[in-house]
């Protein structure tokens, strides 16, 4: 008899563990996806590296009732021609042409498809809002019911631009733009000898046309005793330097400090004929905002207000450059009128070659754990009528001084230059270009 009682008891022992196991894996290992005050369902989770939460794609998919696509390298829904995208390790979902970056790449492991929880809510309410439903995705702990949702607020929110130029910037002394010297500059280059792109027929070399941009009178954001133009050229320099080692054929803009209309700069990539086209920039907040890190643009209908607020301000160039409020306003219409002729960006064949540049240099900045911000898009006007895959970088923020201070070091300058030049080559001997 007390054999059998032992037995019982170690049988319900392990029954109890094995159900208090499972319990705890449901809990903590699923969030619950709303849609307004609907539950939808319980989705896989999972922790990721950066403490946040992980999501099951396929998961939501299903849990919305979406139908994915046959494509079985991504997760692809597509409703009334509008298309939501996900591919394996990349660092952006599609919306209908649009471009959400993602905190790191998409991963499938384990049986499921894993991206950021917070991300996909934003995926979500855009996919739903381009076909023609109102947003209002969330997440819940599980057995959690979130409060009531509360109607979106009605009114147009304050929009304030990006970058902030003085109308009368002092300029900085020779002293305040001069970089300190790089010791041992050609070891660390040398050690680091890049692989050569891969040569097409012919023998001839992709052509990649590099934009410092700003120059001579215009000297761009100001901020922290540094001048955009400055550090613009140093880096169109060093940029095309290391692209020459990958064994392209590199030309330039401006590589002196000259002034160049928007039109002449594309015009200059087009006419020799660039299989890649890069504008270098650097970008600054109004008093009172902070931001710092990289950002890569492609041409397209702005992603959001601050990328039309920023595309209006690089867009001043239109205007020579000048200051007054009729420039100023003069590019503001130019801008928009930009954008009403983009129209449906599908119109234009090189966005999504541009996306795919764009998605490329955002994970090799990302591998080479340099400061993210975001993937965006917005009417670029030196990016207009660009017949090649182009992208506009934001290398950082003037605006903040530990950033200021980086970009006036050549030693930062090279790890930014060195994350582009392997993300061009890469796109370039991934998607073969033809070099005319």
């Amino acid at each position: 008899m007390l054999r059998v009682n032992k037995k019982i008891s170690a049988i319900l022992a392990i029954a109890l563990f094995i159900a208090a196991l499972a319990a705890g894996a449901a809990c903590a290992e699923s969030l619950s996806l709303w849609y307004g005050d609907i539950k939808k369902g319980d989705i896989s989770a999972r922790t990721n590296s950066l403490k946040g939460k992980d999501v099951a794609i396929e998961e939501v998919i299903s849990a919305l009732g979406l139908v994915r696509s046959g494509n079985l390298q991504g997760i692809v829904v597509v409703i009334d021609g509008k298309k939501m995208e996900f591919w394996n390790n990349s660092s952006v979902v599609r919306v209908n042409g649009s471009i959400i970056s993602l905190p790191y790449p998409i991963e499938v492991k384990d049986g499921h498809w894993w991206a950021d929880s917070k991300t996909m809510i934003t995926v979500l309410d855009q996919f739903y809002t381009n076909i023609g439903r109102k947003p209002g995705m969330r997440w819940s702990e599980p057995d959690v019911t979130p409060p009531r949702a509360e109607e979106p607020k009605k009114g147009p929110a304050k929009e304030e631009p990006p970058k902030e130029v003085p109308a009368e910037p002092e300029k900085p002394t020779k002293a305040e733009i001069t970089e300190p010297e790089k010791p041992a500059a050609e070891e660390t280059r040398s050690a680091a000898v890049p692989a050569s792109v891969k040569i097409g027929p012919g023998g001839k070399k992709p052509v990649v046309v590099i934009d410092a941009g700003h120059g001579g009178h215009d000297p761009g954001a100001m901020a922290n005793g540094v001048r955009e133009k400055d550090i613009n050229l140093k880096a169109a320099l060093e940029l095309g330097r290391m692209l020459e080692e990958y064994g392209l054929d590199v030309r330039y803009t401006r590589k002196t400090d000259v002034y160049l209309k928007l039109a002449e700069r594309t015009a200059f990539a087009n006419d020799n004929k660039a299989n890649v086209f890069v504008s270098l920039h650097c970008n600054a907040m109004p008093k009172g905002k902070y931001a710092a890190g990289l950002e890569f643009y492609i041409m397209a209908p702005p992603s959001d207000k601050d990328a039309m607020q920023l595309a209006i301000y690089e867009n001043k160039e239109i205007s020579g450059g000048a200051e007054t409020a009729q420039d100023i306003q003069r590019a503001d219409q130019k801008t928009r009128l930009l954008l009403k002729i983009l129209g449906d960006m599908q119109q234009n064949d090189k966005i999504n070659e541009s996306t795919t540049l764009t998605e490329v240099l955002h994970s090799s900045a990302q591998s080479s754990g340099l400061p993210m911000r975001k993937v965006r898009q917005a009417p670029f006007y030196v990016l207009r009528g660009a017949g090649m895959p182009s992208v506009l970088i934001e290398m950082g923020y003037l605006t903040d001084r530990s950033e200021a201070a980086k970009l006036n070091t050549a030693s930062y300058r090279e790890a930014l230059c060195r994350s582009f030049a392997k993300g061009i080559v890469t796109y370039i001997n991934e998607h073969p270009v033809t070099v005319q």
